[in-house]
């Protein structure tokens, strides 16, 4: 009796060894380590301060170089988030002014949808932007209320994955159009800013 217990014990031993020899070790899952410096549901706050440099008006008549102002300044602060790794939409809002030759002031403060495509080299991210919206500008009593648009280039770099500092160029065109069309203008500005951008 005790042989065949000790027969059965050696045999199922060595089935297991055998067992275990065939299945071998486990393997681990390939991880997958791809930096993806942009994901979709991504979000950012900016702020910007600068200078606002006034270009030209357009008018019935046609171009007016004489802008009756002088260098002024802007700054601005907006939030845009990722749809996928190159697009982005937001809204931001903008306070601008330019003092005149006759020591008053002209001020407007735009509010804009703004989409955002933006192309990544390692560190550095370029936004290309369009703003469209609505401007509520003053000079002395007079006051207007209207629609604007603001095409924007930027250049920002991503100092750790919350902050970057960069740079942004926009043309700012801001109409007044009235019934009666003669006293149409569109005001166009350049708008220098150095400003950054918080990730989260």
């Amino acid at each position: 009796m005790k042989q065949v217990i000790i027969s059965v014990v050696l045999a199922l031993a060595g089935l297991s060894l055998a067992t275990a020899q065939e299945t071998g070790p486990s393997t681990q899952p390939e991880s997958n380590f791809d930096y993806e410096p942009i994901r979709a549901g991504d979000q950012y706050i900016r702020m910007g301060l600068g200078a606002g440099i006034p270009l030209f008006n357009m008018t019935p008549d046609g171009i007016e170089s004489e802008t009756n102002l002088n260098l002024g300044g802007t700054g601005s602060i907006g939030y845009s988030r990722y749809l996928n790794s190159k697009i982005a939409v937001g809204g931001e809002i903008t306070f601008a002014f330019n003092t005149t030759i006759g020591g008053n002031m002209f001020f407007y403060l735009p509010l804009t949808f703004k989409s955002t495509y933006e192309f990544v080299y390692r560190r550095f991210h370029f936004p290309v932007s369009l703003g469209a919206g609505f401007a509520f500008q003053t000079h002395n009593a007079n006051y207007y209320f209207g629609p604007m648009l603001k095409p924007e280039l930027g250049a920002y770099w991503k100092y750790s994955p919350d902050w970057s500092f960069g740079m942004t160029a926009a043309w700012s065109l801001v109409p007044q159009w009235y019934t009666d069309s003669e006293y149409n203008r569109t005001g166009n500005f350049l708008d220098i800013n150095a400003g950054f951008r918080y990730h989260f």
